[in-house]
């Protein structure tokens, strides 16, 4: 029984570390607004290594990458408004905690990426996988751009609705007026 229940272990121990640590910050998490670039930075030169020698790309294969693009996108932008932002009046800085909505999506996505990577591997052994090693590789990179584009819309939408939270907090320390907690 324990060797049916194995596979599933792994993943189920890391959706409950990853709720754990989204639920125990209660007051949020710290969010830079002028460090939001560097997470889709990195993913972009390491999405970049991953086309130094191309494979060759159709028709379909570029069609589920701009698909994969567009869903990862509006996921992320749907992930980013469901953060609820807090600035800290008498310091500025700001503090994000998802809502439930959010980290039910989060989840989600969790669940069904390894969903999907248990469909692709299909319980065949690794000597079988390599023949199919050129279409693994394929839903990897549609994987790639999936996430590049999450984390770029969340990235950038986050950035966008900081901005004038801390825009407002300069103009009332300039004028000198109390502030209350946004």
């Amino acid at each position: 029984m324990f060797k049916q229940l194995a596979p599933y272990l792994a993943p189920l121990l890391a959706l409950a570390l990853v709720a754990w640590r989204m639920s125990r910050h209660s007051a949020g998490r710290p969010l830079n607004p002028s460090r939001l670039w560097i997470r889709p930075a990195i993913l972009t030169l390491l999405l970049a290594t991953t086309f130094l020698h191309p494979p060759a790309i159709g028709v379909v294969t570029l069609t589920a990458f701009a698909a994969a693009i567009a869903v990862g996108g509006v996921l992320g932008f749907v992930l980013a408004g469901h953060q609820a932002l807090r600035l800290d009046p008498a310091t500025g800085k700001i503090t994000s905690k998802m809502s439930r909505v959010g980290m039910a999506l989060f989840l989600g996505l969790f669940v069904a990426r390894y969903a999907v990577r248990m469909l692709v591997v299909g319980g065949q052994a690794p000597d079988k996988l390599m023949a199919h090693s050129a279409q693994i590789t394929t839903y990897t990179d549609i994987g790639l751009f999936f996430v590049l584009a999450l984390v770029g819309a969340q990235s950038w939408e986050l950035w966008r609705r900081t901005r004038p939270m801390l825009a407002e907090h300069a103009a009332r320390r300039a004028d000198g007026t109390p502030e209350k907690a946004v």
